[in-house]
């Protein structure tokens, strides 16, 4: 046995003292009683601690396995384009709605940049419309440089407002011959089916 499981430590001057001594031997203040100090000693933890502590821990991890997928994870404009219509929509300096355009997904893939593919723009959407009568055109959608090039006649690039967290749906663009339009706002549609 270790010299401190015989002894109990003086809670005003520190000094050891043999279990069952009722004083210290050093200050001669009392000391607690030996079920008290041997209940101290081997407490075990309630159920409801464990209890919250597995669900702080779980919590924890939850929370961090949803970080490390958010992180890994490529956000993208286009991302979105392949499961509904996506609705553009363009915007002045001023900021009042000059065009609509609607982009309907075709393929894509992912790169270890961001993504790239093929869709196709049309200015308005039809229920079950099939799209195999536009021409697609290609895409490089790539978060990290900040930006989405839609290589269509105009070029149109959609510049991201944050390369990083929460994917915003709207920011600045540019149209090759259009100095007019400056901002878009990015959105989902119900209508409308995909090649």
């Amino acid at each position: 046995m270790k010299n401190n499981e015989l002894s109990i430590t003086c809670p005003t001057c520190g000094k050891l003292n043999v279990i069952g001594s009722k004083r210290c031997s050093n200050c001669g203040r009392p000391l607690p009683a030996q079920k008290q100090w041997e209940g101290q000693q081997h407490r075990p933890l309630s159920k409801r601690v464990v209890g919250v502590i597995i669900t702080i821990a779980a919590v924890l991890a939850i929370g961090l396995l949803g970080l490390i997928i958010q992180h890994n994870q490529v956000l993208s404009y286009t991302i979105f384009v392949n499961n509904a219509p996506q609705k553009v929509i363009f915007y002045d300096t001023h900021r009042r709605p000059v065009r609509t355009l609607y982009l309907i997904g075709d393929r894509r893939k992912k790169t270890a940049d961001g993504v790239q593919g093929t869709l196709v723009i049309a200015r308005r959407i039809k229920v079950d419309k099939d799209y195999r009568d536009l021409k697609p055109v290609r895409y490089v959608d790539s978060r990290q440089r900040g930006l989405l090039k839609i290589q269509s006649d105009p070029v149109m690039e959609f510049y991201y407002p944050s390369r990083h967290g929460k994917l915003k749906s709207n920011g600045q663009c540019k149209i090759v011959g259009h100095p007019e339009i400056k901002y878009f706002s990015w959105q989902g549609t119900s209508g409308g089916t995909t090649k």
